[in-house]
């Protein structure tokens, strides 16, 4: 029994490591990638090879994994944004760079033995470690949305021509959350390979990008713990319907088909779990409201002074002033 729930616990905590990551890519930047399980699939064969070849400890590796995974994410990231990929087609490439990694991984057969795949991996992932680790990972994810990087990040999802016009540089702004992305995925990998002991190039498939995107899409926009919640609520939800294992995906779908219908915006809205505010609404008075109006002048103090600030004469030299005094 005790085997049982560690094992849940595991999966769960696997699960909210990875969410972490599409949170602050699809939740907040608004890119839709249906290749994350590339980034998984990375991060865990770098930390099991730093494992089993250079005789890295669980930490380092997945670390390692992580890195390696958000160096991938640069090299994907830069060309695609650079190329305004967005919607369709960027999640459509995303699910070619998954693949792409997927057929690259079986044809590799030093170190990585190909489509067989790497047996014998050191059980590192006890459920308390991991679910320490995926705590601080939500932390993590929920302050940096809640700072400058997480409003301009939804700036950018609702209106990228405008957060253009006022300065932002959107293709950093989005290479640098993709990266960011492919960390946590990363991790999240190698937590997966240090759990099961075994993974194979068709470990990490389209199901798993899709589980992942789910829980960001069906929880909410712009939250997170809403995704965290999903992520417990995916990880769970096999379990709980075994009684009914013929009929399992058919409820599955079904349930997820009356949460679109009943709840478009997401089960939160936007909302924190512990926030009755709804946090889109909460950065757009931030963002759009003082920014164009809402100037604060200081005694024979002719400078304007609002969240992105602007010059004297109302706002024609806001861009440059933040360009100069790095607002973005």
């Amino acid at each position: 029994m005790y085997q049982y729930l560690s094992g849940i616990l595991t999966v769960i905590a696997i699960n909210i490591t990875a969410v972490c990551g599409l949170t602050i890519l699809t939740g907040f930047t608004g890119m839709f990638s249906l290749g994350h399980a590339g980034f998984m699939s990375l991060g865990a064969y770098a930390s099991v090879i730093a494992i089993k070849y250079w005789g890295f400890t669980f930490i380092p590796a997945m670390i390692f994994g992580g890195l390696v995974a958000a160096f991938f994410g640069l090299l994907v990231g830069y060309p695609t944004m650079k190329g305004r990929m967005r919607g369709d087609t960027f999640a459509i490439a995303m699910l070619g760079f998954s693949e792409t990694v997927r057929l690259a991984l079986s044809n590799i057969y030093p170190y990585i033995n190909g489509a067989l795949g790497i047996s014998g991996i050191p059980k590192y992932s006890e459920a308390w470690l991991v679910l320490f680790i995926a705590a601080i990972c939500v932390y993590l994810t929920y302050r940096y949305t809640k700072s400058k990087h997480g409003r301009i990040a939804l700036s950018i999802r609702d209106e990228e021509t405008a957060a253009e016009l006022i300065g932002v540089n959107v293709t950093r702004e989005k290479v640098k959350n993709f990266m960011i992305s492919g960390f946590f995925c990363g991790m999240a990998g190698c937590m997966y390979a240090c759990y099961y002991t075994f993974i194979t190039p068709n470990t990490f498939s389209a199901t798993t990008s899709n589980n992942i995107l789910a829980a960001v899409v069906f929880s909410g926009m712009g939250s997170v713990s809403g995704p965290t919640i999903a992520a417990i609520f995916l990880a769970m939800l096999p379990e709980v319907l075994r009684v009914v294992q013929k009929w399992r995906l058919v409820l599955y779908g079904a349930l997820m088909i009356l949460v679109m219908l009943f709840k478009p915006e997401g089960l939160m809205g936007g909302r924190e779990l512990f926030s009755g505010r709804n946090l889109r609404a909460k950065n757009e008075l931030a963002l759009y409201s003082e920014s164009d109006c809402a100037i604060r002048r200081t005694e024979g103090d002719q400078q304007c002074k609002s969240v992105f600030g602007c010059g004297a004469n109302g706002g024609l030299d806001r861009t440059e002033w933040c360009r100069q005094n790095n607002a973005f």
